[in-house]
């Protein structure tokens, strides 16, 4: 748990500072920043990948879980989880925006998922300790952007990845290394179309692809079986 607790102080942290120099940043640097952010998460997103241990592990867990993904509709219940924050608060700020584009950026991915297991495991945070040094450099850029949203990601943060390291504890006599990497590796695909998105190449909702990550895990595990 204390890997979640670093990462979510980070994450704040960053928020702040980007709070703070924001308004110092022109909008046309503020877009550069971004696109460079997003350059590093497609980078990290395809690396991740390219660990995959079976395609189609990949090809089932990501047609089965954006698929259900996209019925249950994950990413408007997120959005209307930042709209209900952003009318407490002001309805002119993109809080929304902030909390559900943060929120993806820092909860979807290999580092995230391996790092809480990590952590619950063994109780070594190292991973979620580095991943929270990216979030807070992320965090900043975003604040920048988008403003206040990206401070309650920071909550989000925490509850995912300390889930994620209790339940390590749980799944452990089931869990494989060759589980761990493929279901960090379809975390990476999803974590790539979020770098796309920030770009503007496509228009996905990759909130909507999150459950690929537990089907895959599932389907290695009946594979193996």
């Amino acid at each position: 748990m204390y890997g979640a607790i670093i990462n979510a102080v980070l994450v704040v942290l960053g928020t702040t500072i980007g709070m703070i120099i924001g308004k110092f940043l022109k909008e046309e640097l503020q877009n550069q920043l971004v696109i460079a952010m997003g350059l590093c998460v497609i980078y990290i997103g395809i690396d991740g990948m390219l660990e995959m241990t079976s395609a189609l592990n990949m090809l089932l867990s990501m047609s089965i879980g954006t698929l259900i993904g996209n019925i249950i509709d994950l990413d408007a219940m997120i959005v209307k989880l930042g709209d209900k924050i952003q009318k407490k608060f002001s309805s002119s700020s993109p809080i929304a925006s902030g909390f559900v584009n943060a929120s993806l950026l820092f909860c979807v991915g290999g580092m995230a998922i391996v790092g809480s297991i990590q952590d619950g495991l063994t109780s070594d945070y190292s991973i979620l300790l580095m991943k929270g040094i990216i979030d807070a450099v992320s965090a900043i850029v975003l604040a920048a952007k988008y403003g206040i949203g990206v401070y309650f990601s920071a909550g989000f943060v925490f509850i995912y990845e300390g889930i994620l390291s209790v339940l390590a504890l749980v799944i452990a006599p089931i869990l494989t290394d060759e589980c761990i990497v493929q279901l960090s590796a379809v975390g990476s695909l999803v974590l790539l179309a979020v770098g796309l998105n920030m770009l503007n190449v496509i228009k996905a909702k990759p909130m909507n692809m999150v459950l690929a990550i537990i089907f895959s895990a599932i389907l290695t595990i009946v594979f193996n079986i």
